[in-house]
């Protein structure tokens, strides 16, 4: 039987511990948490996991709880089971209970049926391996340690990347298509909520990317800045930004979200992966790092022209915009193959026909740089450098037959 008595765990834990271990349905008690990953700060509770062969009695977990506690919360089920409480010493124990049979089929199912959820795949592996034993009674959670110390298999990762990159923005229900339908709406709620949930699935593919178990969801930046080389350069720039973006609930969200998004693609990519479908904010890059990033019509019906391109090649509208300084609306259109079309009414505008060709860049430096140098070199500027109001960052400019270039970030 192993059991910790160490100065590094608060006498609370250590009593509550060996409190368990007396009783015969206990085989082991563990801290998990951010006290057990080095990332806790000094209001961090402890997380006690007790694990049990058969279900420990009511009343001996009431009797655990309130022997030293000054306020106790018995038989919670809002998650996983639980108590929890507050002792006399000032430590706030958080004590869940699960099953032998259960835990190890957590990891049954993602190191041998290699089984990818949506967010958070591995962190109940994560949860096993980082764990602090502080009792064992036969060496049961120490063979579930050793267990959970096997290589990150790459069926896993490939599964956890095919199940969770599609769902960032190229499926019919994808969190892009959410977000951009709740942006349209001016629904705060929703666009806080598809966020996180976006962001789920890319910290999950992130983690599988790198080989890492997923440790949860506390300081997950800092985490992937420590353990993960494959990642997005600026992933806490981007991340921090998307959130920010979100609380203001304009376009600037969706703007920020493919940006995120973008450079999370671009990773993958590097590492082999295929895109999961025509998703990226902007496609056809070519070798000098300029891409097409759209073609623009005039239309004087700017339904019927979407339902015909949808109906006859399989066109995906976003989200409608509607400008609030001019009497202007617009959709943008992709298409299944690649390529995107923005289709524009205004009463102050041509009906119909060509309207400008939208260039990438790749970054706001480089529209500003480009647009001195073409200001400098004679060309034509029309607009720009500005923020327009459904996310774009762009100079407007005039090819030498005249036709409009609206370059982009």
């Amino acid at each position: 039987m192993t059991t910790i008595d160490d100065a590094e765990f608060p006498k609370a834990c250590l009593d509550a511990a060996g409190e368990y271990g007396r009783r015969s349905e206990v085989v082991a008690v563990a801290l998990g948490g951010s006290r057990s990953t080095g990332l806790a700060d000094p209001e961090s509770d402890f997380d006690l996991y007790v694990y049990t062969r058969s279900e420990l009695d009511l009343g001996v977990r009431t009797e655990i709880a309130r022997a030293s506690s000054i306020r106790a919360e018995v038989d919670n089920r809002f998650w996983e089971p639980g108590d929890e409480w507050h002792d006399q010493s000032g430590v706030h124990l958080d004590v869940m209970f699960r099953s032998m049979g259960w835990i190890e089929d957590r990891l049954v199912q993602v190191l041998d049926r290699h089984e990818a959820s949506v967010g958070y795949s591995t962190c109940f592996w994560a949860n096993v391996l980082h764990a602090r034993v502080l009792f064992d009674r036969d060496g049961w959670f120490a063979r579930l340690q050793e267990r959970a110390r096997a290589p990150y298999p790459d069926e896993l990762r490939s599964a956890i990347i095919a199940k969770n990159w599609p769902i960032l923005r190229s499926t019919l229900s994808s969190y892009r298509h959410q977000l951009e339908r709740a942006v349209d709406r001016g629904d705060l709620v929703s666009i806080q909520h598809r966020v996180s949930a976006a962001l789920a699935s890319y910290f999950d593919i992130v983690f599988a990317l790198n080989r890492q178990p997923h440790p949860g969801e506390k300081r997950l930046i800092d985490w992937v800045e420590a353990q993960c080389p494959l990642r997005p350069v600026r992933c806490r720039e981007q991340v921090e930004a998307l959130l920010s973006a979100a609380g203001s609930g304009g376009p600037m969200a969706i703007a920020a979200f493919h940006a995120v998004m973008d450079d999370l693609d671009s990773v993958l990519a590097a590492e082999g992966f295929s895109a999961p479908g025509v998703h990226r904010h902007s496609p056809s890059v070519n070798s000098s790092g300029t891409a097409v990033a759209h073609a623009a019509l005039w239309t004087a019906d700017l339904e019927r022209s979407r339902a015909f391109y949808e109906r006859y090649f399989g066109a995906r509208a976003g989200a409608l915009y509607r400008s609030k300084r001019r009497a202007f609306t617009s959709y943008f259109l992709e298409f299944p193959a690649g390529g995107r079309v923005e289709l524009m009414q205004s009463p102050e505008e041509p009906e119909y026909g060509w309207a400008h060709l939208a260039l990438s860049l790749g970054s706001r430096q480089r529209v500003d740089e480009l647009t001195a140098r073409l200001a400098a070199e004679g060309v034509r500027v029309r607009s720009g450098p500005r923020q327009t109001g459904d996310g774009y960052y762009e100079s407007m400019v005039e090819d030498p037959d005249g036709n409009e270039l609206e370059i982009t970030a």
